[in-house]
């Protein structure tokens, strides 16, 4: 009994090594494996492993000779890879991982404006789109702000490294610019007409959103109220 689950436990101990190996060798003919770059020396040849984490660098060689070929040194690469990452507490992602704050708080993506007493805010998504908030010191005190502050970009950058994005919001539709031309007489007599239908003197805001609009008859006149001296309702 004990000889068949020591068999069955080195079975799938070796199913488990195969499928890591046959992974690794999928990974080879990919375009690359993040922090693990390929060297190819005449005296050498292997993979090299390095990143940086809060303005330290880690960085180790894997020569194919001692590791019993390319794959196997691959394998040790990607190990030691993620052993260091965990060790160090370094999130291992595929996307872009921030260190040391360079903001004036000492938080990385928070930072402090004196002039609005604000506390800014600033991440990214998976696909490196810039996000931002604010907390106010006002509102909240200025040890509250802060912490709130803190928590947020916390938690963006858990939801970032989860590959999330913001999704896509539909834009305000364009205006279409009004290209006709118009003479002065002809917006005088734009204006006596609506002048007629309001059975008042037209504002600028009636002709807000219309073909011409207000600006057209500021830019021809030099003002509204000249616009509308012009056409005789003043």
């Amino acid at each position: 009994m004990h000889l068949f689950a020591l068999l069955s436990f080195t079975s799938v101990a070796s199913f488990f090594i195969l499928f890591l190996r046959l992974s690794v060798c999928k990974n080879e003919n990919m375009s690359k494996i993040k922090n693990i770059t390929r060297m190819e020396y005449k005296s050498a040849h292997g993979w090299w492993v390095r990143f940086s984490y809060n303005k330290k660098c880690f960085s180790k060689f894997f020569n194919d000779t001692k590791y019993g070929g390319r794959s196997s040194a691959l394998l040790a690469a990607v190990a030691w890879k993620k052993n260091t990452k965990a060790k160090h507490n370094i999130p291992d992602s595929h996307l872009q991982v921030t260190g040391a704050a360079r903001s004036n708080t000492g938080v990385c993506g928070v930072s402090l404006c004196t002039s609005s007493q604000k506390y800014f805010v600033t991440w990214c998504d998976a696909n490196g789109k810039s996000c931002a908030t604010s907390f106010s010191i006002n509102k909240y005190g200025k040890e509250k702000a802060f912490a709130l502050a803190c928590e947020k970009r916390k938690k963006q950058e858990e939801w970032r490294l989860n590959g999330n994005v913001v999704p896509d919001q539909p834009g305000k539709p364009k205006r279409m610019r009004d290209k006709a031309k118009y003479s002065n007489e002809q917006l005088i007599e734009i204006l006596r007409e609506k002048y007629q239908e309001l059975g008042r003197v037209p504002t600028s805001r009636d002709f807000r959103k219309t073909k011409p609009n207000y600006g057209r008859f500021e830019g021809a006149f030099g003002g509204w109220n000249k616009a509308i001296k012009a056409a005789g309702l003043r």
